[in-house]
């Protein structure tokens, strides 16, 4: 685990799903050069599709054996001769969770990664000039984690991917959520 890595493929989809039909599908790709985002929004029968494109211009993650880990991700978009970069800038812990009683899952199979903070730094630029805004959040231990099974592990490749879903239920109303990622590194 412990390496300098390159994110070769990213992959993502999130389903929201309301009780009466309605749904709503976020995709996220990104390969080492290529950035799409799309949301396909299905209403009374009527499905809407955006999408967005950027190009990646990096996308690494460093796991440390110390158990800390820090991922830069930089992409940069022009549309009508306006010019958006995002830069965003992770960091946290991470170790494999343990095998327990019922479970499946190999010894170092999943492992854990607890993000401590994130910052986002986003330049503008347009006729000339340019303008920039960050944000950093943070948080405690455990409070913003995602757990990855380990899908491949040679000695310059490394694949992840974890799998969410839930619901909620207010009255008569059920509404859930559920997704998958995937993520493929490659040592750099």
């Amino acid at each position: 685990m412990a390496n300098e890595w390159k994110v070769t493929e990213y992959n993502s989809t999130e389903t929201d799903t309301q009780s009466n039909g309605d749904k709503t599908v976020y995709t996220t790709t990104m390969t080492e050069s290529n950035y799409t985002y799309t949301t396909a929004s299905t209403s009374n029968g009527s499905t809407t599709t955006t999408t967005s494109t950027a190009t990646v211009n990096m996308n690494e993650m460093t796991i440390e054996k110390d158990g800390t880990w820090t991922s830069t991700r930089d992409i940069s978009s022009t549309s009508n001769g306006i010019t958006q970069k995002l830069t965003t800038t992770t960091s946290g812990t991470w170790a494999f969770v343990g095998k327990t009683k019922g479970d499946e899952f190999k010894k170092n199979e999943r492992v854990m990664f607890n993000t401590l903070s994130e910052t986002n730094t986003q330049v503008v630029s347009f006729g000339g000039s340019s303008q920039t805004t960050t944000s950093t959040d943070t948080y405690m231990t455990g409070e913003n984690v995602m757990i990855y099974t380990v899908t491949e592990s040679k000695g310059k490749e490394l694949a992840l991917e974890a799998e969410m879903g839930n619901s909620s239920t207010t009255g008569s109303s059920t509404n859930s959520t559920s997704g998958k990622t995937t993520i493929k590194l490659a040592e750099k």
